[in-house]
């Protein structure tokens, strides 16, 4: 074991590596609404959350986002218009669903909902059993 004084390095806190990159800035090819639903959705998540895969996931969540909130201009405008027999609006409505689906799927890939983060009641017990490491984490 060294004796005298320690240095400044050795006293120093070196944090761990954490995946991903803190909170990612939108990529310059996303349009202005895009780069706005880029940032909600990583504004709403834990910083470190997204690492490189998360953002290839997020570039498509963004895209049928926008797509979505572009079809429910449309659908509000013809709303307006009048008559809700419209085939126009029976069509944009489904194709707005199926959008809605997509946007929910990747959302909860990410674990970017409340409910993807949720503990459920039987696994809650058991959570204090479960060993702090991972196999795969390295250690120093």
């Amino acid at each position: 074991m060294p004796r005298g004084r320690k240095s400044q390095a050795s006293l120093s806190v070196v944090p761990p590596a954490i995946p991903g990159a803190g909170r990612p800035d939108p990529p310059s090819q996303l349009d202005t609404k895009e780069a706005q639903i880029w940032r909600a959705v990583v504004g709403a998540l834990p910083d470190y959350w997204i690492d490189r895969a998360g953002e290839q996931i997020l570039l498509r969540l963004v895209a049928q986002a926008a797509i979505a909130a572009r079809y429910e201009v449309r659908l509000r405008e013809l709303r307006a218009q009048g008559s809700s027999d419209d085939p126009e609006i029976a069509a944009l409505s489904t194709t707005h669903g199926v959008a809605a689906k997509v946007i929910t799927h990747l959302l909860a890939s990410l674990r970017a909902t409340p409910r993807s983060r949720m503990v459920s009641r039987a696994a809650g017990p058991k959570m204090s059993e479960v060993p702090r490491s991972r196999p795969w984490d390295t250690r120093a």
